[in-house]
């Protein structure tokens, strides 16, 4: 065994479960973000933390941990004590990445999920330039022309990458895949017109539509967003397209049951506060707030439903 798995493994016993349960919490908890600050999960998370630290009256701390696509981030949590002191705040990308190359770590076996935090819909979107501005246009001016226009994505495996993918195995299209290390790389080709369409975070989105310099196509997610109201989903025309990207929160395996549900009790609570859940709808995200056992059946049928595209579509990593 991996001498900080041992290490880490024989901390979270030296404490019997049922006494750690019941004098949590009793010191700071730390949220852990595999990302940069400034992004989506990261914005997430920091309103999550001030909650959490009026709920709980223990400081609740950021702690950035960007690189190796979030496994940074993800070792940093399995690798701590399972006492309910460390958790992870992470993406949809926990699912897929295992699917695409040889995983440190398995999400499933290795960690509890305690809530889905948000939702947000993909948004196809466009350089304005481009000739069409609804999804039937869109396919019908793509497959006229197969193989002029190009996508970016910030990366093959990335979940724009993986949703224009979803696409085309539908609709039959034949369009470039340009991917990029990074989204704001892939963001300012899309900009720029050098590239044509993608899709692209509603939260990333929002700004550039709503200054005019891309143009919205259709929404990959299931629902309507009321941040991008009259925009249609792409579901209503292929019945069943979901590529909804989501954020959750995740603890150690091993961390007991009772702080796990205290965690997604009072978690749950603060992503049901009406001004919280505005602020949300305002960025394109949904509310969600689910229990750990609803939760852990939806990452496991996200990890099974992207292992299938990914193995369908030939998908590889850079």
């Amino acid at each position: 065994m991996d001498r900080r798995k041992f290490l880490a493994a024989g901390c979270a016993t030296v404490v019997p479960p049922a006494s750690l349960a019941q004098d949590w919490p009793n010191r700071p908890i730390k949220f852990v973000v595999p990302f940069p600050p400034g992004g989506a999960a990261d914005t997430v998370a920091r309103e999550l933390a001030s909650r959490l630290q009026v709920s709980l009256g223990v400081a609740c701390l950021v702690d950035n941990r960007p690189g190796a696509s979030g496994t940074i981030g993800v070792d940093a949590v399995v690798n701590s004590p399972a006492d309910g002191y460390t958790l992870l705040s992470h993406v949809s990308s926990i699912v897929i990445q295992p699917h695409l190359a040889a995983a440190r770590h398995n999400v499933l076996a290795e960690l509890a999920p305690i809530t889905q935090t948000v939702a947000g819909s993909y948004v196809l979107v466009a350089h304005p330039t481009f000739p069409a501005s609804d999804l039937q246009s869109f396919v019908a001016v793509v497959k006229r022309s197969p193989g002029r226009y190009s996508y970016a994505s910030f990366g093959s495996g990335s979940g724009p990458h993986l949703a224009m993918e979803l696409l085309k195995g539908h609709a039959g299209l034949f369009i470039v895949h340009v991917p990029f290390r990074g989204a704001g790389p892939a963001l300012q080709e899309l900009l720029t017109g050098r590239l044509d369409m993608a899709f692209e975070t509603t939260f990333a989105a929002l700004p550039h539509i709503r200054a005019g310099r891309l143009k919205p196509i259709a929404l990959g997610g299931l629902y309507p967003s009321d941040a991008l109201p009259g925009v249609q989903t792409i579901a209503t025309s292929i019945s069943g397209f979901d590529t909804d990207g989501w954020q959750g929160m995740f603890a150690p395996r091993a961390t007991p049951a009772p702080v796990v549900s205290r965690l997604a009790e009072h978690l749950t609570r603060a992503l049901r506060d009406r001004e919280f859940t505005q602020r949300n709808s305002d960025l394109g995200f949904r509310t969600i707030g689910s229990s750990p056992a609803n939760f852990a059946t939806f990452v496991r049928s996200e990890y099974e439903k992207w292992g299938q595209v990914i193995r369908e579509r030939g998908i590889r990593p850079d």
